[in-house]
């Protein structure tokens, strides 16, 4: 009885592994072609989002998730050749950024800043305290993304340099 319980718990949030964003984390956070331990780790992000707000997991997840991804990013152009001035400097081109890639990219900044978060604490505690910061608009990604769209805005007038005739 107490494994049908556990085994009941495990397989809360089995429904939405149809759900396109969910498999691309599941991918994402997969070493190895070890689905399962990624799905495990999922899950019990999840369940620990789940716990403290409950019924509320998916929904903070896809907060998170769309709170860090990207709609533009910044191409570094190299210095020039120094001829007459020798004080050359690189030059940032701002590009957009298709939503699918800006998608992926979120998702693999989030999962980088949660690898690199804590390493006492297991994998799924600093995955889940991500994507509540992320969905709160607060954090270490969501900061990221700020100053580089900062970065982007102040580097609009150098577009041009990116155009090739």
């Amino acid at each position: 009885m107490v494994s049908l319980i556990n085994k009941e718990k495990s397989i809360k949030f089995l429904g939405i592994k149809s759900d396109p964003l969910v498999k691309k984390m599941i991918s994402l956070l997969m070493h190895d072609g070890k689905r399962s331990k990624a799905e495990n780790v999922l899950n019990k992000a999840l369940e620990s989002l789940d716990h403290d707000y409950p019924g509320r997991a998916i929904h903070i997840f896809y907060l998170g998730i769309l709170a860090v991804r990207q709609d533009i990013g910044v191409r570094l152009k190299p210095k020039p050749k120094t001829r007459r001035n020798k004080q050359s400097f690189n030059v940032y081109l701002p590009r957009v950024i298709s939503p699918i890639c800006g998608l992926n990219l979120g998702m693999r900044s989030l999962l980088k800043a949660s690898r690199d978060r804590s390493t006492s604490s297991p994998l799924w505690v600093n995955l889940s305290k991500e994507l509540l910061q992320a969905s709160q608009n607060k954090g270490e990604v969501v900061g990221k993304r700020y100053s580089l769209n900062k970065l982007a805005v102040s580097n609009k007038r150098r577009i041009h340099f990116g155009v090739r005739y």
